[in-house]
C-alpha cells in the first residue's frame, strides 16, 4: 500500500510568501525599467531641445552658411552622447553632402578615434558597434582597418563590419568579403544576402573578383558570384557563366548562374536555358524560365510553349504568365493552349484571365 506524503502548514505558507515576494520583485522590476527608459527619453529630449532643428537642418542639406554644423559641432560635453546617437541615426537615411556634414560632426566629437580603438577591444558588441560607426561615418581611410573583423569568431561582429564596408563602398574589399562567406573559425561563414549587398554596392573593380569566385570549392561562395554577376550585372561575366552552367552541381547555385544568364546573355542562349527549363529541379527551372522572359526576344515564345504543359503546376503557371510579358504573340499562343483540351489549358487560362485583370491599369491590347 502507498504512503501518503503530509506537507505542513508551514511550508505551503512559506512556499507562498516566496511566489509572492518573487511577484513583487519583478512588478517593481518592470516598472522601475520602464520609469528607467521614460526618464532617459526625457532627458535626451532634454539634452537636444534647441538643436533638434539643427540636425535636420544638416541633414536635409539646407545648411548653406555651415551656421547648424558649427552649433553641433561645438555643443557641450554633456551633450555629445545624446547628439552622437541621433546623429547615427540620421547617418543611416542619408548620403552625398548631408552625410559627410553629419560624419564631420561625429568625427569633432572624437567618435572616429573611439571607433578606431573599439575594432580591437575584447567585447564583441563594441568591436560590431566600432565597425559599424565607421561605416555610418563613411571613413574610407579605416576599411584597411575593419576588414580584419569579417574574420571574426563573432557572427555579429562579421555581419556589422561587412554592413559598415558597405558604406563605405570601397572595391578593394571586395575578396576579403568572398572569403567571408566559406566559414573557417566559424560554424557558418557570412551569410549571403549580405555578401552580395555589399559585392553589388562596392565600386570598382570587383568584376574578376566576382568572376573568380564561381570556381571556388564552396558552393555557397559560388552562390554570391552568380547571384551578383545577375545582380550587378557583370555582362563580361557572360562566357564563364556558360562554362560554369556546364559544370555546376550544386541546385542552387546552378539556378543563380541560369538566371544571371538571362541578365547578361542573348539569343544564343536560347536553346541552353530552353534545356535548363526541363531540368528535374523545380528551382533551376523556374529560374530558366525567369531568364527566358529576361532576355524578351519574340524566339523566347517558342522556347517558353511547351513549358506550359508541364506536369509541374508551378512550372507551368510561370511559363503561362512569362509569355504574357513576351506581347501579342505569346498571348496568341496562350490562347490557342486555352482552345485546345490537354494539361496547357489551366495554366494558360489562368494566365490570360491575369492579363485581363491587369490590363484595366497596364493598358495592355
Amino acid at each position: 500500500m502507498a504512503t501518503q506524503t503530509i506537507v505542513s502548514p508551514q511550508l505551503l505558507s512559506g512556499v507562498l510568501w516566496v511566489l509572492v515576494w518573487a511577484a513583487i520583485f519583478l512588478l517593481a522590476l518592470v516598472l522601475g525599467s520602464r520609469t528607467g527608459r521614460l526618464w532617459r527619453e526625457h532627458r535626451e529630449r532634454q539634452l537636444l531641445g534647441e538643436l533638434r532643428p539643427a540636425m535636420l537642418e544638416v541633414a536635409s542639406g539646407e545648411d548653406d552658411d555651415r551656421s547648424a554644423l558649427t552649433q553641433l559641432t561645438s555643443v557641450a560635453p554633456r551633450r555629445t552622447r545624446v547628439v552622437d546617437r541621433a546623429v547615427s541615426a540620421m547617418l543611416s537615411k542619408v548620403k552625398g553632402e548631408p552625410a559627410r556634414a553629419l560624419a564631420e560632426v561625429l568625427r569633432s566629437h572624437g567618435r572616429s578615434s573611439w571607433a578606431l580603438r573599439g575594432l580591437s577591444s575584447r567585447r564583441a558588441i563594441r568591436r560590431a558597434y566600432a565597425a559599424w560607426t565607421l561605416g555610418l561615418m563613411r571613413e574610407r581611410e579605416s576599411g584597411g582597418k575593419i576588414v580584419p573583423l569579417l574574420q571574426d569568431r563573432s557572427m555579429d561582429v562579421v555581419v556589422a563590419a561587412a554592413r559598415a564596408l558597405t558604406l563605405i563602398g570601397d572595391g578593394a574589399a571586395a575578396r576579403p568579403v568572398v572569403r567571408a562567406v566559406a566559414p573557417r573559425r566559424r560554424p557558418r561563414g557570412l551569410p549571403s544576402w549580405v555578401a552580395v549587398e555589399s559585392l553589388c554596392t562596392f565600386d570598382e573593380p570587383v568584376a574578376g573578383v566576382v568572376v573568380e569566385a564561381t570556381t571556388h570549392p564552396q558552393p555557397s561562395v559560388r552562390h554570391v558570384a552568380a547571384t551578383v554577376i545577375g545582380s550587378r550585372p557583370l555582362p563580361q561575366a557572360a562566357p564563364v557563366v556558360r562554362e560554369r552552367i556546364a559544370a555546376e552541381e550544386d541546385p542552387r547555385t546552378l539556378a543563380a548562374l541560369v538566371e544571371a544568364l538571362g541578365k547578361i546573355g542573348g539569343s544564343s542562349d536560347l536553346t541552353l536555358l530552353a534545356r535548363f527549363a526541363r531540368h528535374p529541379d523545380e528551382t533551376v527551372a523556374l529560374a530558366a524560365v525567369d531568364a527566358l522572359e529576361a532576355i524578351g526576344l519574340p524566339s523566347s515564345v517558342e522556347a517558353l510553349a511547351p513549358l506550359v504543359a508541364d506536369t509541374r503546376p508551378r512550372l507551368s503557371e510561370r511559363a503561362a504568365v512569362a509569355l504574357t510579358e513576351l506581347g501579342p504573340r505569346g498571348r496568341e499562343q496562350l490562347r490557342e493552349f486555352a482552345k485546345t483540351p490537354g494539361p496547357a489549358v489551366q495554366p494558360a487560362t489562368y494566365a490570360l484571365q491575369l492579363t485581363a485583370m491587369r490590363s484595366a491599369t497596364r493598358g495592355l491590347d
